[in-house]
């Protein structure tokens, strides 16, 4: 057997099925989750909370805890540097952007016509990770 077929027996069924955010403080991520963004708590348990989006879901960690499971102390991201996104799809990016303006989301860029088709915004939730709004354009 190849090194490649070796890979792809281990990864064959494979595929994300949950992304975790290490956040500060969990009752205000989920505030700014549930009550911003208006996603849906599916469960949670002390430091941890997963959120219902879908395939793939989205969970909250508080970053002590995550520290405790690994054994090593962690430090918050620099807000000027973003290790990702959670990108989601809207019908209209201004409509979710001024929405999200009122909720108390910060803004980081405001709608924009992309080259590649899209319309897109970017706000922030309390941990400083980029969130993106994300409209298709007619062509």
């Amino acid at each position: 057997m190849t090194a490649l077929q070796e890979k792809q027996l281990i990864l064959m069924d494979a595929r994300p099925h949950y992304v975790v955010l290490i956040v500060e403080q969990l009752d205000r991520a989920l505030d700014f989750y549930v009550e911003v963004l208006g996603l849906s708590l599916g469960h949670r348990s002390g430091p941890y909370a997963q959120l219902n989006t879908g395939t793939t879901r989205l969970a909250l960690y508080e970053r002590a805890a995550m520290a405790e499971t690994l054994g090593l102390a962690l430090r918050a991201p620099a807000q000027n540097a973003p290790g990702f996104e959670l990108g989601f799809k809207v019908s209209d990016v201004d409509a979710a952007f001024s929405a999200l303006l009122k909720q108390g989301a910060p803004a980081v860029i405001p709608p924009t016509d992309r080259h590649w088709g899209q319309r897109t915004a970017y706000v922030r939730d309390p941990d400083g990770y980029l969130i993106e709004l994300a409209q298709d354009l007619s062509a």
